[in-house]
């Protein structure tokens, strides 16, 4: 799993099993580094990020304390005192780790970066599934090679892009598949709950998820992670297909206080994007065919903008330039966008297509899916 591909998270509750708190000892050998080089060990968990820091005496240094389960954790080596110097700022020196209740040592001829780690059945298995991972790994990288290999007039062209997506898609879904596969075969391995989080996109299927998470050892559940992916399940269960749609009101662009609960009787997807959002305009096109082939049949769009107020210029010119003639609102606030935090929306664009009852029926409804579902519903 290199450079930790699979992005950890923290914090909620569960039942009253798990991991009981563990003691570590972190061991460290690097080169031959004295005084003033010193180590320092970042936790982040419950919220709080914690720092620890040792001198590094004769190339060695040494930290001991607790945790309450397996997690992430960095080590930093900062190899000397000299003053900081913006114009050639030093390159850092940080390894990414899986912490455990062990003694993990680490050892390199120059820096943390490059360490060999020994004692850590976590770290050997995070190997492991790196070695399985990295064909697929390497993929994205030959996309990522071909991208910048183009002209910039290559790499802005429409069709080059959505060549590079679609083929993108393909790689994202045996990734998938390669991650899920090996949840299914190890559901007491603490790998297995890192491969199941990182597989979520900001937006997911918050039922789908629940039933994977509760195959999973109920010590991995309340583990910090685990707690922390309740956390997100509970919160995207709010927003699930068959939920009644949270009210809210957002001004629209003269200001007027407009409800989600204004649309009441009728098809409404509430659509939320922003100017600065190339997928989002990109997007747009597919909104502007389906309203003009069913807005008489009953279906609504509300645009709920996610720009900040020094933006609102951009943002009225981006609903002219794409020709998005249905209700836009927003309260200016970016990310802190009162409805979009109210819906958990964490990446745009997003959008969920609530019936004339007020339920949510569908979301993440992009390309042809809208124009599908809407077709499903109008029988056309």
């Amino acid at each position: 799993m290199k450079n930790m591909k699979w992005a950890l998270m923290l914090a909620v509750a569960l039942p009253a099993f798990g991991f009981a708190q563990q003691n570590y000892t972190l061991q460290g050998t690097v080169g031959k580094l004295d005084q003033p080089a010193k180590a320092y060990l970042r936790l982040n968990y419950d919220e709080k990020v914690r720092i620890d820091s040792v001198d590094i005496k004769n190339g060695k240094f040494e930290f001991k304390g607790s945790i309450p389960s397996p997690m992430e954790a960095h080590l930093r080596i900062i190899h000397d005192n000299a003053p900081f110097d913006p114009a050639k700022p030093p390159k850092q020196d940080i390894l990414a780790f899986l912490i455990e209740g062990t003694t993990i040592k680490f050892v390199s001829a120059d820096s943390i970066k490059n360490a060999k780690i020994s004692g850590s059945p976590l770290n050997a298995e995070n190997e492991r599934v790196t070695v399985l991972l990295k064909p697929i790994y390497d993929q994205y990288e030959a996309l990522e090679k071909e991208y910048r290999s183009k002209s910039l007039a290559d790499q802005q062209d429409p069709a080059f892009i959505k060549s590079l997506e679609e083929r993108a898609q393909v790689v994202d879904r045996a990734a998938i598949d390669a991650k899920m596969d090996y949840v299914a075969k190890n559901p007491k391995s603490y790998m297995a709950l890192m491969a199941f989080n990182s597989t979520l996109p900001p937006e997911f299927n918050a039922i789908k998820a629940e039933e994977v998470f509760l195959t999973l050892d109920p010590s991995l559940q309340n583990s910090v992670l685990g707690k922390d992916l309740a956390k997100r399940i509970a919160l995207l269960k709010k927003t699930s297909e068959g939920i009644e749609a949270q009210d809210f009101t957002q001004p629209d662009i003269d200001g007027k206080p407009v409800k989600l609960s204004d649309y009441r009787g009728k098809y409404v997807l509430i659509d939320f994007w922003a100017s600065w959002c190339a997928p989002c305009r990109r997007e747009n096109p597919n909104l502007v065919k389906s309203y003009a082939k069913y807005q008489k049949e009953g279906f609504e769009i509300l645009g709920v903008s996610m720009d900040k107020a020094a933006d609102k210029a951009k943002w009225l010119k981006a609903i002219q330039d794409d020709g998005l003639t249905w209700k836009q609102v927003g309260d200016l606030k970016g990310w802190e966008n009162e409805a979009g935090m109210m819906y958990e929306v964490k990446a745009i664009p997003m959008n969920f297509l609530v019936d004339p009852n007020g339920k949510i029926i569908a979301k993440y409804l992009r390309g042809d899916e809208l124009d599908k579902k809407l077709a499903e519903i109008f029988g056309k």
